[in-house]
């Protein structure tokens, strides 16, 4: 096997307060909550985190590939069915990932997404 090289890190740290942590990667430093609480909730920084990497890539890939891409919004959307019996653990039972680019044909567009599920 290849040998592997640390990519990303990220911590969390719990504070007192049920429900509420302290996160941090490199400097960076944030509170995350459960649901319902002021600061933004792990679930949203889970969706927003798939966001922002389908965003990154596809810019990226766009530029690599001389695709005219103007810009671009990805909404990331997380569901859970509540009536089903919880498990040992959180599963979501599904995540809907909504690309829109501007700048770009449609193709362009259905080429610069595909390449990014590919990833």
């Amino acid at each position: 096997m290849a040998e592997l090289t640390l990519a990303y890190q990220a911590k969390c740290n719990s504070i007192g307060v049920a429900g509420r942590s302290i996160c941090n990667a490199r400097n960076h430093h944030w509170v995350a909550e459960n649901t319902g609480g002021e600061a933004v909730g792990a679930g949203e920084l889970f969706c927003a985190s798939i966001a922002a990497c389908a965003v990154n890539m596809v810019e990226t890939i766009a530029s690599n590939e001389q695709r005219a891409l103007a810009g671009m919004e990805v909404n990331v959307a997380a569901y859970r069915d509540f009536d089903k019996p919880s498990g040992d653990v959180s599963l979501y039972d599904k995540v809907h990932v909504e690309f829109e680019l501007w700048g770009v044909s449609d193709d362009d567009a259905r080429f610069l997404v595909k390449t990014w599920k590919q990833r």
